[in-house]
């Protein structure tokens, strides 16, 4: 299981990778152009700018079971 993140000004980033820690979670966290973001527990990828970019990417690259 794998937990993604449309992190782009999210207020619970943190919150999220500490619980994932605690379960060993591995979590993407999602960025647009427009955003700096670094973490040193999940992986950031940057996606292109604009409308809905980030949650088209998620729905694509979820399987069941993935939150």
């Amino acid at each position: 299981m794998r937990i993604y993140v449309d992190a782009d000004a999210c207020p619970v980033v943190i919150i999220t990778e500490q619980v994932a820690q605690k379960y060993e979670l591995p979590v993407t966290l999602l960025c647009d152009t427009n955003h700096i973001l670094t973490s040193a527990y999940s992986e950031v990828r940057v996606i292109g700018a604009g409308a809905r970019c980030d949650s088209f990417i998620i729905f694509r690259e979820t399987v069941m079971f993935e939150i």
